[in-house]
């Protein structure tokens, strides 16, 4: 991988940073696999951004904002 000017590290030929994910949607699937994304991948800055600013609050809170049974 190739170096951007800042450090980070850069795809040889697609140039994208690879040390960063955004996700668009925190709901059923984006949120869930955000979580697991940036727990397995610490090295990774994971964002998610959504329309929905309570969602978002209820990721970063003790309150998730879905519910999945059994």
């Amino acid at each position: 991988a190739m170096s951007a000017n800042n450090g980070e590290k850069v795809h040889p030929v697609l140039g994208v940073r690879l040390n960063k994910v955004v996700c668009v949607g925190a709901g059923y699937v984006g949120g869930p696999t955000m979580v697991t994304i940036a727990r397995k991948c610490p090295n990774l800055q994971v964002v998610v951004v959504d329309l929905n600013e309570a969602r978002i609050a209820a990721w970063n809170s003790e309150t998730l904002p879905i519910y999945e049974p059994g």
